[in-house]
């Protein structure tokens, strides 16, 4: 039987004319934009570069790898149950005016950043909010802009910290309501290209960023920081190698500074300069050098034309890093996912089930596709063409409860329209995408 029956008024639907010709326009933006010519430099597939995580124990340049102290790429024990507390006790719905409200108060999660900042954000958004599983008290607001670099956000008189309160106000919460933040932030024309003396330049700059988000927003409690990715492929000298890569460094050294109690960034007391600092996702790896857990950087899909700011499928890379990373990390989990979820040692147990539209949608060539589980089970993702025909089979084995991404490719398939299905157990449903090339 065609698996796609139930759907013919859908499919009806795309033969109306004024659908086709919405169709046929959004075909010839697509095919002015696919028509650009890329400037990236794609013949630098790498810089030889280890990246922080695989180092490990190992050192590069005289100095010990690992995300965290010690050459490990875990929180030291003391500093992660500091950031349990504060998440688990501290981070809780607040009124506008910073007060407890368990029934009309919000917890607002904030970016804090850049250009790349706000586009890998605002793709995190997207997922995030059509996942099904967030904390229905979560409001998450971007407050990253295009062109504002560090040099420029260390003034806290810039108009960047009015323009993020003016964002705040638009969503309906205040500074008050701050309590988390995922900030990535980087220098643009850098001149000192020197290591280590660059990414302790950083370093000390992005000391000052976090004064800056303590004084603004006085109920803020946790900060998760992460570095550039890849800019290898760079045709500008806004942020290229090896700087992008130092900036990771910056970052481990600005929360190994905190674990080992500098008092410029403490978190403790009655008058904290800093919220507490963990890794948010570690994003950069060598270009086209697989890292040990497989994340390549490729160009020119992964790019816009400059090299630097990531295109639809980089922004999907990054965005899924952050959504796994929130809704996974002890210190985040308790306030990022919906409280009608049971948690309990690290096991997850869904209450609904989900299928997400696929983003971006039109694509070309890939697209991703977001589902939820609530228990185990066998789980089937299926891609059909216009006609019912399957096309590809995107997932079929078992799944523990819990939310995943899959990435669909349509290179070597025609423009036009097609359908996914997930099946789990008796749960059923069924989406539409269009291919455009």
């Amino acid at each position: 039987m065609n698996p796609l029956s139930a759907l013919q008024s859908d499919i009806d639907e795309f033969k109306t004319p004024k659908l086709l010709k919405s169709i046929f326009g959004m075909l010839i933006i697509i095919l002015l934009f696919t028509s650009q010519t890329f400037s990236q430099n794609c013949q630098n597939t790498s810089t030889g570069f280890s990246p922080i995580n695989d180092l490990r124990i190992n050192y590069w340049r005289g100095y010990q790898g690992g995300l965290y102290p010690n050459g490990s790429n875990y929180k030291p024990t003391d500093h992660g149950n500091a950031g349990m507390v504060l998440a688990s006790q501290h981070v809780k719905p607040l009124d506008t005016n910073g007060n407890y409200d368990p029934v009309n108060g919000k917890i607002v999660l904030l970016s804090i950043g850049m250009s790349n900042t706000s586009q890998e954000f605002t793709r995190f958004m997207q997922i995030a909010n059509t996942s099904g599983i967030l904390n229905p008290k979560l409001q998450i607001v971007n407050g990253a802009q295009g062109g504002q670099h560090i040099n420029i956000i260390i003034d806290s008189t810039a108009q960047f910290w009015t323009n993020v309160e003016t964002r705040l106000r638009q969503n309906g919460v205040s500074v008050n309501q701050v309590q988390v933040i995922w900030f990535k932030q980087a220098e643009a024309n850098v001149t000192d290209t020197t290591f280590p003396g660059y990414a302790n330049s950083l370093k000390a700059k992005l000391k000052t960023a976090l004064n800056i988000i303590q004084n603004k927003y006085s109920n803020v409690k946790l900060c998760y920081v992460s570095s550039r990715i890849y800019a290898g492929y760079a045709t500008t000298n806004l942020n290229p190698e090896p700087i992008a890569y130092y900036s990771g460094w910056s970052v481990k050294w600005l929360i190994e500074d905190q674990i080992n109690g500098d008092t410029l960034i403490n978190y403790w007391g009655n008058n904290p300069k800093s919220p507490w600092l963990a890794w948010g996702p570690y994003i950069w790896a060598d270009g086209l050098v697989p890292r040990l857990d497989g994340l390549i950087w490729r160009c020119p899909i992964d790019y816009a034309n400059d090299g630097v700011h990531p295109s639809d499928s980089g922004r999907n890379k990054v965005g899924n890093m952050l959504f796994n990373f929130f809704s996974t990390d002890s210190t985040s989990r308790v306030w990022f996912l919906d409280n009608s979820l049971n948690i309990s040692n690290g096991e997850i147990i869904l209450t609904n089930y989900s299928l997400s539209q696929n983003y971006p949608n039109p694509f070309n060539p890939s697209t991703i596709i977001n589902y939820v589980i609530p228990v185990s089970g066998f789980v089937n993702l299926t891609v059909y063409d216009i006609r019912g025909n399957e096309v590809s089979k995107l997932v079929n084995k078992g799944h523990n409860a819990g939310s995943y991404s899959v990435e669909f490719k349509g290179s070597n398939l025609p423009s036009g329209v097609y359908f996914y299905k997930l099946r789990v157990a008796e749960f059923v449903n069924v989406k539409r995408m269009i291919l455009l090339k």
